[in-house]
């Protein structure tokens, strides 16, 4: 879209720091004419598109953090996820500790990332702690399946042709007596045992805070009641564990009870551990991708600019002979910013060749 090459320009009206005059300055206007032509430049690479589609498939890629409260510190951590998120593009993000309960609407604005839906398993008596949530990219073939009822879990299908990848995301307490973590033994493994089709190649990813620790898991570890059980019952539906490393850090101590199972460990064609993104978040995030292609939409209509045909100096003449100090002055900022996206706009698509 057009209006994306002025984002640049226009984020310059929300910083109080840069005058209206100075931004419309002979000088600093012909600085962001420059910014925004040097898309030209860019061709000259040579495999740079200039008007890029959408991929038609990549490989499945997932990762994992317990916040600790997403929306805490004014929903910071939030920000911080969408921030990584922007680089490595994951097709699911799975947090637990989420303490999110039936306050938090379905469409509350502060728990929104663009081009993302979001299911959520909150903590069972619908209190401000645990539970789990699930973000996945709207164009993924997604469903969200109903088995068992293991609480604080989440367990997906996602599909491509004839291919299927089940994915279980959960929180377990550390918090459990005894018999509640039986419970939760008893419940997970029929979860398992459930989409576990004998024959069948189907993929599956359990990731989640498991509160258990094994020294085959991180060698400086010492094995817990509920590590050892964890570990038994995966082994027997031949789910091998991928992290190695520290995922809890404490001022004296770390452990690794962020865990990812799989059981087709050689699908995984990159694993590893971020840093957290908050000061007073002690989880690292986990993240794997795997060799399991995903399909995108079909190509959709979109407006193709032909930037090494633009006629610049007629752009750059048509915005010298606007008198902005008039269309601009004693006007909000957001409406200011229209107005002068939608007077480039049309000044572009009236000197940029475009179809």
């Amino acid at each position: 879209m057009a209006s994306l090459h002025f984002q640049f320009f226009i984020n310059a009206f929300h910083n109080p720091n840069i005058s209206i005059n100075y931004l419309l300055s002979s000088t600093t206007l012909n600085f962001y004419l420059y910014y925004f032509f040097i898309a030209n430049l860019l061709l000259l690479c040579g495999d740079i598109e200039s008007n890029p589609g959408p991929n038609k498939e990549q490989n499945l890629s997932i990762c994992h953090w317990n916040m600790n409260s997403i929306p805490s510190h004014n929903f910071q951590k939030l920000s911080s996820l969408q921030a990584l998120n922007s680089i490595h593009n994951f097709d699911l993000i799975c947090v637990s500790e989420s303490f999110l309960n039936s306050s938090f609407s379905a469409d509350d604005p502060n728990l929104v990332m663009k081009g993302y839906n979001l299911c959520r398993s909150d903590h069972p008596l619908d209190m401000k702690r645990g539970g789990t949530c699930l973000y996945y990219k709207e164009t993924l073939a997604f469903k969200l399946i109903n088995v068992g009822n293991l609480p604080e879990c989440l367990v997906c299908e996602i599909t491509y042709g004839n291919k299927k990848c089940f994915v279980i995301s959960l929180y377990r307490s550390p918090s459990q007596t005894l018999d509640e973590f039986n419970l939760f033994m008893h419940e997970l493994e029929h979860i398992i045992n459930t989409i576990s089709i004998p024959g069948n190649p189907n993929s599956i990813i359990l990731i989640g805070d498991f509160n258990a620790k094994l020294s085959t898991w991180n060698s400086t570890d010492s094995d817990t009641h509920e590590g050892i059980e964890i570990a038994s019952m995966t082994s027997l539906y031949g789910l091998t564990q991928m992290i190695s490393q520290p995922t809890h850090i404490l001022p004296n101590s770390s452990s690794c009870i962020d865990l990812l199972f799989t059981n087709q460990p050689n699908l995984i064609i990159k694993k590893g551990v971020y840093s957290s993104l908050h000061p007073n978040c002690h989880h690292q995030i986990i993240y794997a991708k795997l060799n399991f292609k995903i399909c995108f939409p079909p190509p959709y209509e979109r407006q193709i600019w032909h930037y090494s045909r633009a006629n610049i100096l007629e752009i750059k003449k048509c915005i010298e002979n606007i008198n902005w100090e008039r269309e601009l002055n004693n006007k909000e900022v957001n409406v200011q910013v229209e107005i002068l996206n939608n007077y480039l706009i049309n000044i572009c698509q009236n000197y940029i060749p475009n179809e």
